[in-house]
């Protein structure tokens, strides 16, 4: 496999556009979610863009803002979304960071000892390329529904067919996005959704079918993408996401294994000034103590508790 075999991007006829859009930091991972029917702003000096719940998130992930407060009410109130949520040195929130590897020399001897016997027997079972655009239609969302089934939630962007061909869609037509996949011939076993932009490689989803998890197409997966992007001069480093909003200490755990460091940060969180004062009244708090009590294991009702928690103790740098 030659060096660039999965960072290199595939070309798009369709939706071409005057490349000076992709000068601005978080403009290539902001148009492929609008593509896909995100709404997609500039301000406060970065991209956001809308998350389920009419939420607003800041892009690129590894940029710290520290929004003046008054900007940052204006846009939410603007954009008629609940709130919006950004990385941030400066302000006060909850306890976050991003998982990122810098460009460095990178092998088999980098990654944690439990995981090398699981790596090569993932290179014994599997190959890793490119999936093309025919094979993610087919096969891509049996591997969502699988995955989202054993973490026990549901996304309806990869699990409903027609929303699911538009972020396939979405993707063929930046040359940015890529989709590194495991195949046991042409059976798709595991796929990455990644996106390049100015020196930062993004992992940005990953999904797996369950009858091949014995064999660690994940593992291998993981391994391959990462040392690819490791050694490849071009990039800077790689994001591996950022700590979820609901307990993952497995997945935590896997990340470091494989080099990655957690580099932390704040993660502020800022409601529509009209909504704070219902959300963190004495009855909203009593009903999410109620809800956690009855459902513990709900991860639904854990992010938004998190939510709710970062909001109260999220503030802007205090002016000297």
């Amino acid at each position: 496999m030659s060096s660039n075999t999965l960072l290199r991007h595939h070309s798009h006829a369709a939706l071409t556009t005057d490349p000076a859009h992709l000068r601005f930091p978080g403009s290539a991972l902001g148009r492929f979610l609008e593509l896909r029917g995100r709404r997609v702003v500039r301000a406060c000096g970065a991209v956001w863009y809308a998350v389920p719940g009419r939420f607003l998130m800041s892009l690129p992930y590894q940029a710290m803002l520290n929004p003046e407060p008054a900007e940052l009410r204006r846009l939410i109130r603007e954009t008629h979304t609940f709130g919006a949520r950004f990385p941030s040195l400066h302000w006060t929130g909850l306890e976050s960071g991003l998982y990122i590897l810098r460009r460095q020399p990178y092998d088999i001897e980098t990654v944690h000892a439990k995981h090398r016997p699981r790596v090569r027997k993932g290179m014994e079972k599997f190959h890793i390329r490119p999936a093309t655009i025919s094979e993610l239609m087919t096969q891509g969302r049996a591997l969502n529904l699988n995955t989202m089934a054993r973490q026990q939630r549901f996304d309806a962007e990869f699990g409903n067919k027609r929303r699911w061909e538009t972020l396939v869609e979405a993707a063929f037509a930046c040359s940015e996005v890529s989709f590194p996949a495991a195949f046991v011939g042409n059976r798709m076993a595991a796929y990455m959704i990644t996106c390049q932009e100015q020196g930062w490689l993004h992992i940005l989803h990953q999904m797996s079918r369950q009858e091949d998890l014995p064999n660690f197409p994940n593992h291998v997966l993981t391994y391959t993408v990462t040392q690819q992007a490791a050694n490849d001069e071009s990039l800077d480093a790689i994001c591996y996401g950022c700590v979820p909003l609901f307990a993952a200490d497995g997945l935590h755990e896997y990340k470091l294994r494989f080099g990655y460091e957690l580099i932390p940060h704040r993660s502020a969180i800022q409601f529509h000034p009209a909504l704070g004062p219902v959300l963190n009244s004495s009855i909203a708090r009593w009903a999410m103590r109620c809800g956690r009590r009855l459902f513990p294991e709900n991860q639904f009702l854990e992010t938004i508790d998190t939510v709710l928690k970062g909001a109260r103790s999220s503030q802007p740098p205090e002016k000297k």
